[in-house]
């Protein structure tokens, strides 16, 4: 095997497969009354990846996630609502983009407790309906430390310099030359 091939083979034995299972932990503390839509937050990796027993991205390795929809609790016990994404890693100078985190959760709604109430004031008090209103649903949050899951949204070879492609497109020219000229 020509030198270049070795190399390139070896490029693509050290990469992190596009969609591999990654824990990500939140480093700051997010919730539905206080993080805002469009805010990014720290997080970092919670295990190594490790393939074929070679870690290629350590534990702790930082990267950034974002809000990607945050609202208070309302009135009538409507709950808060916080939807997190993991968008990257820093590795190397490099981002290892990440996908399907999706850490989406709904804070306990109440509004079983407005209904409750707003039937028995009711059938009590005809017009005194409306206390149901003023109680307010609880917010979702998540403390710095909380594990979620990701995965990795594309192929990642944390040893090449290039993009594993343009590797092997220059190993597949440099094959081509090579039967082009023997």
């Amino acid at each position: 095997m020509p030198a270049p091939v070795a190399a390139a083979a070896e490029s693509v034995a050290a990469t992190v497969p596009a969609l591999t299972p990654v824990d990500i932990v939140i480093d700051s503390d997010l919730g539905s009354a206080t993080s805002t839509s469009g805010a990014m937050f720290p997080l970092h990796l919670g295990q190594p990846i490790v393939i074929d027993g070679k870690t290629l991205v350590p534990a702790g390795t930082s990267g950034v996630g974002e809000v990607i929809w945050a609202k208070k609790a309302g009135g009538s016990g409507s709950p808060g609502e916080l939807v997190l994404a993991a968008r990257y890693l820093d590795f190397g100078g490099r981002r290892l983009r990440l996908r399907s985190m999706n850490f989406q959760s709904v804070g306990d709604s109440r509004y079983k407790t407005v209904n409750s109430i707003m039937i028995a004031s009711a059938a009590a008090v005809p017009g005194v309906a409306l206390v149901g209103f003023a109680i307010k649903g609880k917010e979702t949050t998540f403390a710095a430390g909380t594990l979620a899951h990701a995965k990795t949204a594309e192929a990642f070879a944390p040893d090449a310099t290039p993009p594993v492609a343009a590797v092997l497109q220059s190993v597949s020219q440099v094959e081509k030359n090579a039967d082009a000229h023997p």
